[in-house]
């Protein structure tokens, strides 16, 4: 909890004074909930416990579907550029055809 505190510590000073504030939700790993920096923070926004346990599934269930398109279309990018490598230039424009 506090190396995610320390990573928004600037988001956080700017919007002091602000009529915005910052609450810090952290995610499990592999399912499952941290009770004190995940489910109680989404109750002190006012959810009862169910509502919380069910905002936090949704949330881990988002960020696994995007953590994997990132990580998916990086490694499209890469290969991509290693296999155009030494092609000629407009092999990036045309690549090889897979059949």
């Amino acid at each position: 909890m506090a190396a995610a505190q320390e990573q928004h510590r600037v988001l956080n000073e700017q919007l002091e004074g602000g009529q915005i504030t910052l609450h810090t939700i952290l995610l499990g790993v592999g399912g499952s909930n941290y009770i004190p920096h995940t489910l109680n923070q989404l109750t002190a926004l006012g959810l009862n416990l169910q509502k919380a346990k069910k905002v936090a599934r949704k949330l881990h269930s988002h960020c696994v579907h995007y953590a994997h398109k990132l990580i998916t279309s990086r490694r499209a990018i890469e290969l991509s550029q290693t296999s155009n490598q030494g092609l000629g230039s407009g092999a990036d424009r045309h690549p090889p055809d897979p059949h």
